[in-house]
């Protein structure tokens, strides 16, 4: 889930998504973003971003909506694959609502089954998705990442992507931010000298968190943050 701060406006997003914190995040870290677990709910200061499936979402709250690549090929559990949802057609209306605020989870995944060529032509129907409505998208990415930045090049698109549970080191970190690609941060920075090193090193603007792996709440992340990183 995406938490946003009704304070600082990035431009990166082509709807008014907010770059996040919540207000008792340290000054030094204004603009990073989070992901937030399914208990989370928006609050005065804050708004959070649900990730939806098509054919079970609730727009009742802001939220995300996308095709998982684990789902591509509809046979799993959410029942939510391309085909059941009749090429996507299904996708179009709830990435239109105006409680949308961003598309996917969505991706690569060279962990699973389905073909990757299978996979990319359904990443690149969000990908062109989110273009036309200048939404920001977020990605799955297992062993992808190559493939990912090539898509990112060939396309030539402009709305932010935000890669979801980053674990790399700096050089691919650098990478991604070349191309602006933003990254999401979960539990493993709590504990990961490398992710550290990688969140001291980056751009504000282009900091995630994210805890919907792991049940983690948002004081808890933001006490972390401000006794690591304040300093």
């Amino acid at each position: 889930m995406l938490h946003r701060n009704l304070v600082h406006l990035y431009q990166g997003f082509g709807r008014a998504i907010w770059p996040l914190i919540g207000s008792s995040y340290a000054p030094c870290l204004k603009s990073s973003g989070a992901f937030l677990p399914h208990t989370q709910h928006s609050t005065a200061d804050t708004l959070v971003i649900r990730n939806q499936y098509p054919l079970t979402a609730n727009t009742t709250e802001p939220f995300s909506v996308g095709i998982h690549p684990w789902y591509v090929g509809g046979s799993q559990v959410p029942p939510c694959g391309w085909r059941q949802l009749s090429g996507g057609e299904a996708l179009v209306p709830l990435a239109k609502h105006p409680n949308c605020w961003a598309i996917g989870e969505c991706g690569l995944d060279k962990n699973i089954t389905t073909p990757l060529p299978l996979q990319q032509e359904i990443f690149l129907k969000h990908i062109y998705l989110a273009e036309t409505l200048e939404l920001p998208i977020i990605i799955h990415c297992v062993k992808a990442y190559s493939e990912v930045l090539h898509l990112r090049k060939i396309t030539k698109t402009k709305q932010l992507w935000i890669l979801h549970g980053f674990r790399k080191n700096l050089k691919v970190a650098k990478e991604c931010i070349a191309h602006n690609i933003a990254l999401s941060f979960g539990k493993p920075l709590t504990y990961s000298p490398q992710l550290q090193e990688v969140y001291k090193s980056i751009s504000p603007e282009y900091r995630f968190f994210e805890s919907d792996d792991e049940e983690m709440s948002i004081s808890k992340f933001t006490n972390f943050l401000i006794d690591k990183f304040a300093n």
